[in-house]
């Protein structure tokens, strides 16, 4: 197995190769863009027609972890949003988020409403999706089977609620290495909606029993909906992603970093078995692609990129204790 000199792709991820130089084609591609990009001057922002007067302006799937809560922060106190958060209790989330996530949302004044499905229910999606292999390769290559299920179930919760409560818009706390994106505000088309979310409901609902559907969106109720989706935002492309400056803001609302996660998880405890599984299964950390563009925009180091999917003593401990409770 080859690293990149650049960052810390390994030529073991499916859609990697290293030339003879030992750089890979990412960071080839990378470097190429920027040296063709021209001044681009980038439309003025404009979410005025998305305020709604008498509810919320915009739903954001809120784990707890440190890039939500920044998110949070940016939708409150930067672009003025009506907030309403969602928090997917999956059975497997660190005490200190749900404390975390009281705190902050009390000081930032938004609502917040927990879904927990039956933790019976859970440990099954989670035995299932840890043997799932018919993941398309490209979702595999940035996210592990498990959490690649857990985001299905949250995605739908957050679609649904956003639909029935007629919130135009929808925040991830998702970071520039993991979106990619310039833009800031996507229009959701229906159709790719259904064939995104397709494969993972069928693959539960086809293992599991008809008792999940509802944890999920189905293509009756889509087409209900057709009309009335809400677009999807992201505040991170307009702004300057540094780790440091988003833990120092974050901490001034109560949020503290919880002492039982793995180095790559400020929330969920379930991260360090879906990672130790992932990189058992496929021989590369389902981090690599995310932290190798933050380290090409300069926001982390190689070195501390290569710690971050190296560091597994923590992570191990962890993994172990999960695998009992997934098995109890």
């Amino acid at each position: 197995m080859k690293y990149c000199t650049k960052c810390v792709l390994s030529d073991n991820i499916f859609s990697v190769s290293i030339n003879e130089d030992g750089v890979c084609n990412y960071c080839i591609k990378y470097e190429n863009d920027v040296k063709n990009k021209t001044a681009q001057k980038r439309e003025e922002l404009n979410l005025d027609k998305y305020k709604n007067p008498g509810g919320y302006d915009v739903l954001l799937a809120y784990s707890g972890g440190k890039d939500s809560t920044y998110t949070l922060y940016l939708l409150r106190e930067k672009y003025k949003l009506n907030v309403l958060t969602m928090t997917l209790d999956n059975g497997f989330v660190s005490n200190k988020t749900f404390d975390n996530i009281k705190n902050v949302t009390t000081k930032l004044t938004s609502d917040n409403i927990i879904i927990a499905p039956s933790l019976v229910k859970m440990k099954n999606i989670f035995n299932l999706a840890k043997n799932d292999d018919s993941l398309p390769k490209k979702s595999l290559e940035r996210a592990s089977s498990i959490c690649t299920h857990c985001i299905g179930i949250v995605k739908s919760m957050a679609y649904k609620e956003a639909i029935l409560r007629d919130i135009p818009l929808i925040t991830f706390g998702w970071t520039p290495g993991q979106i990619g994106l310039n833009k800031q505000i996507v229009t959701l088309n229906y159709k790719m909606v259904k064939a995104n979310f397709k494969h993972i409901r069928d693959t539960v609902i086809n293992n599991l029993g008809d008792e999940y559907s509802p944890l999920y969106l189905t293509d009756d109720f889509i087409d209900k909906h057709k009309d009335s989706f809400p677009s999807l935002f992201y505040p991170f492309p307009s702004l300057s992603y540094d780790e440091n400056t988003i833990f120092d803001t974050i901490s001034k609302f109560g949020w503290e970093k919880p002492g039982n996660t793995d180095s790559n998880s400020t929330n969920c405890l379930m991260n360090s078995y879906a990672i130790k599984n992932h990189i058992n299964k496929f021989g590369f950390h389902p981090y690599a692609l995310e932290l190798s563009q933050l380290v090409r925009e300069g926001v982390i180091t190689r070195e501390e990129a290569f710690k971050r999917i190296t560091s597994s003593k923590s992570q191990d401990e962890v993994a172990s204790n999960i695998e009992i409770l997934l098995n109890d």
